[in-house]
């Protein structure tokens, strides 16, 4: 099993995969893949803003609950809706 790490932003885990580049890998609720993002270079504050721009909701701590709105997507960029 790889080590995972959840993140403050909902439906996000961080998966460490050993000699892969990492990725940003978004899925829709039928668990396909919609989009997939190297984040190879891109600092905590661009990927931040890669899934808030996707409709991604930030907590401010992991006890906090994550609004209804936000709990289901899209997760695509919003200037596709």
């Amino acid at each position: 099993m790889m080590p995972t790490k959840q993140l403050l932003s909902h439906n996000v885990v961080r998966v460490n995969k050993p000699g892969a580049p990492p990725n940003l890998i978004i899925y829709n609720l039928e668990e396909h893949e919609i989009e997939r993002i190297l984040l190879s270079g891109k600092s905590r504050a661009h990927c931040n803003e890669l899934l808030l721009s996707r409709g991604f909701y930030k907590k401010r701590s992991q006890s906090e609950s994550v609004p209804e709105e936000y709990l289901q997507g899209p997760y695509r960029r919003k200037e596709e809706l």
